[in-house]
């Protein structure tokens, strides 16, 4: 993050503002996105429903 970067000032102040954290690091595997981000690896964004998201959120697996 380029902190002489308006854009990557305001998203981190906003990000500090909602209680979250912006990072460069990918999500732990476990994690919602991480699974989303793991589910569109093997079977392509294409297959990605919003169901899939809800079904990360809960915790429940994601099938395609």
């Amino acid at each position: 993050m380029d902190m002489n970067n308006p854009q990557d000032v305001g998203a981190a102040f906003g990000a500090m503002i909602l209680g979250g954290t912006l990072s460069e690091e990918p999500p732990p595997p476990d994690s919602p996105l991480g699974r989303v981000r793991a589910f569109t690896a093997r079977y392509g964004e294409d297959a990605l429903k919003p169901e899939h998201i809800r079904a990360a959120q809960e915790g429940r697996p994601l099938l395609p």
